[in-house]
């Protein structure tokens, strides 16, 4: 396990020195999520009905396309230049791939959400500090379930030609479930309403990001066999 997690972390630390170095997905990534901000502001009176039925459904779509971006460049370049192969002979658990690809995406994912929320509150005249614990709990079970998930399909859609349209086919059916429970449990949250309102909704996020993080670590292997 010690290896496992050691292996991760020198997968990850690369990852985030590449991405350091050139800030692709980071920058691409608000960009698109701020320009889904700006589209939807013009799009709808921002009034307190409206932050409570519409926004939570912005936020996630903001962020889940902006969490694709990140998992489509997951692999990618290295597949594109030749790396990736000897990523896979390296005397590494395979494993330790999808591990240290995930928290890449899941950092990634988590820093443009730190810098979107801010813009959220300024152009729809939010109040999130009464809920930003409720939040943090939220962000953090949906941003590594969904990354979990579009890790895994990030590394089925690299071998295939069209690897971008791919990537969205196979991921949006399979993290719909997650991706409604977290709108639903934000909303809730924007509402007031406490964590037995939306219990269930919170289960669902749970055991979504527990069994798909569980089996992307043990098919993760036989996936790049392929």
């Amino acid at each position: 396990m010690r290896s496992l997690l050691a292996q991760s972390w020198q997968i990850y630390r690369k990852d985030m020195v590449v991405e350091y170095r050139t800030r692709e997905r980071v920058v691409t990534m608000f960009v698109f999520s701020l320009i889904v901000v700006v589209i939807f502001n013009f799009a709808f009176n921002a009034g307190e009905d409206v932050v409570r039925r519409v926004v939570p459904g912005m936020i996630w779509v903001a962020f889940a396309f902006a969490g694709m971006l990140s998992a489509s460049r997951s692999f990618s370049p290295e597949r594109d230049r030749g790396t990736l192969d000897g990523l896979l002979l390296a005397p590494i658990d395979r494993g330790s791939i999808f591990l240290g690809k995930l928290l890449g995406n899941v950092t990634l994912i988590g820093l443009v959400q730190l810098a979107m929320l801010p813009l959220f509150v300024l152009f729809f005249n939010m109040t999130i500090l009464p809920h930003l614990s409720k939040l943090l709990v939220i962000f953090f079970l949906g941003t590594v379930g969904f990354s979990s998930v579009a890790t895994l399909f990030a590394a089925v859609a690299v071998n295939t030609r069209m690897r971008d349209v791919m990537l969205p086919v196979l991921l949006l059916p399979v993290a719909s479930p997650v991706l409604i429970a977290l709108v639903e449990t934000t909303r809730t949250t924007f509402e007031g309403g406490d964590w037995q309102d939306m219990a269930n909704w919170i289960r669902l996020l749970s055991v979504f990001t527990v069994v798909f993080l569980v089996a992307s670590v043990m098919l993760f292997e036989y996936i790049m066999e392929e």
